[in-house]
């Protein structure tokens, strides 16, 4: 009895102590699936990239400017930014709200009898080159709605139905447009005759016009900003400068070009030695970078301040309402192929990444153009054996465990 009790109880602690060394195993075997199956790899391509060097600067936008008497309900004939003449109506006076109705009805009568006259100008045309054409507009409509790009949406829509319309005429679709332009063209004449007889506002000079809300907020005086020392200019950028008098219909930007003015330390306007040509931009308001040229670096080392005046060639809208901004200038620009900074090793003293080639990993070399806190540009003429060896498509790897050139992934 006391043999059966314990080959019994020797039974029960075999079992125990297989069961044990089984979870072992298996649980061994799970750590070691989850090291091998969950090694992270982050990747990333190298793409074409153009890189600036670049500071920001605080300083005031200067035009020289006339304003446009006028005052009341005002309906604009022109947009904003666009170049008038002496003598162009930029603006029409409604004694009530349904003349501003109209006159959105004529414009888009306007636009509807231009676009149907246009269509029927499709003869000899190829119905290939057509069909494409359909195509490309559909697609720019697209793009615009899909980037919220709304300011170009109208005219986006014109091409594609232009484009459309064209086609239909060309296949037999639609005869012409001729009893539609007829008829569309009687009721403009109509409202027409109704908005002649208002009161108009007329451009006094040739440039570039702005709407009260669009005009530049404050008042510069360009004399004034040229002749300031760097102390000076820096105490009106503290001061401010007055508001606009917006009791008027706008303003017309008289010259071809603006200046930013701007103040900055001794060690920043070093950076421009020997520059003249920059690109400037305003984050948020004017994102594209325009060319522009340094024409004034005016240092003070008493004051520990340079003073800085940038001239710019183009006016747009956005660039007519600029007023005391923070400008980023970019000194000098680079092209290549951009990389993560975090995918950057030294092996053997030399600069490089690991590059994802199939199942395996290469280490590769590179050389630097120009980098900043993010990211390393190197030049785009990468090849094997040579000094920079990463190349445009390549997959790098910016993260990744045990890194290694040529093992498995």
């Amino acid at each position: 009895m006391d043999s059966t009790k314990t080959r019994s109880a020797m039974g029960h602690i075999a079992k125990a102590i297989g069961i044990v060394l089984l979870i072992a195993v298996s649980l061994y075997v799970v750590i070691q699936c989850f090291v091998i199956f969950h090694q992270s790899y982050k990747t990333e391509t190298a793409i074409a990239y153009t890189m600036a060097d670049s500071v920001t600067l605080d300083g005031v936008v200067s035009f020289e400017t006339v304003s446009v008497p006028g005052t009341g309900n005002l309906g604009y004939l022109v947009k904003d930014g666009e170049r008038v003449s002496n003598g162009t109506v930029v603006a029409e006076c409604y004694t009530d709200d349904a003349q501003g109705l109209l006159r959105e009805r004529i414009d888009r009568l306007g636009r509807a009898i231009d676009l149907l006259s246009k269509s029927q100008n499709s003869t000899g045309s190829d119905l290939s080159v057509l069909t494409t054409q359909t195509r490309q507009a559909l697609y720019n409509l697209l793009d615009k709605l899909d980037t919220a790009e709304y300011s170009g949406i109208t005219d986006a829509e014109d091409e594609f139905l232009l484009a459309q319309n064209r086609l239909q005429v060309s296949t037999g679709q639609t005869g012409d447009f001729s009893q539609t332009i007829s008829s569309l063209q009687a009721e403009y004449d109509e409202i027409n005759s109704q908005l002649s007889s208002l009161q108009t506002i007329t451009a006094s000079t040739n440039g570039y016009f702005s709407s009260t809300e669009a005009m530049a907020p404050i008042v510069t005086d360009q004399a004034a900003l040229d002749g300031a020392s760097p102390a000076e200019l820096q105490q009106m950028l503290t001061d401010g400068f007055p508001a606009t008098d917006t009791n008027c219909a706008g303003q017309i930007a008289t010259g071809f070009s603006w200046r930013f003015y701007a103040v900055c330390d001794l060690e920043t306007a070093a950076r421009f030695d020997g520059i003249t040509s920059v690109k400037i931009s305003v984050p948020g308001k004017q994102n594209t970078p325009l060319a522009a040229t340094l024409v004034e670096m005016n240092t003070d080392e008493e004051s520990g301040l340079a003073k800085l005046v940038f001239e710019c060639q183009t006016i747009n809208a956005e660039i007519l309402n600029f007023g005391q901004e923070t400008a980023q200038i970019d000194i000098k620009t680079y092209e290549g192929i951009r990389i993560d900074k975090e995918a950057l090793h030294i092996v053997d003293g030399a600069r490089g990444v690991y590059v994802k080639y199939g199942n395996l990993q290469r280490f590769l070399k590179i050389t630097t153009l120009y980098e900043d806190e993010n990211y390393i540009l190197i030049p785009a003429d990468g090849a094997i054996g040579t000094d920079n060896e990463v190349r445009l498509y390549d997959e790098i790897i910016v993260q990744g465990t045990n890194l290694q050139d040529g093992k498995l992934l």
